[in-house]
């Protein structure tokens, strides 16, 4: 798919799996949620995901776009 766009890999596939299994079955990663790597080095996502109010807006205009603005989670989000 990145080819496809004619945009050269970061890594290869081989690479990406190996940091996605580490990632997902890690020990040192037990409990631990909501983090954001790069590769596999713990990394700080783009400044929007920590600004609640951008949060809030895009997932309102994600439920309306799939049509499922009328559905809310138990916490009223």
């Amino acid at each position: 798919m990145v080819r496809r766009a004619g945009v050269t890999p970061w890594s290869s596939v081989e690479e990406g799996a190996e940091a996605t299994l580490k990632l997902a079955v890690s020990p040192a990663l037990e409990g631990r949620s909501g983090l954001h790597f790069n590769g596999l080095k713990e990394a700080r996502a783009n400044e929007q995901a920590y600004d609640a109010e951008a949060r809030h807006r895009l997932r309102a205009v994600s439920l309306e776009l799939t049509g499922l603005s009328s559905i809310t989670t138990a916490s009223g989000a």
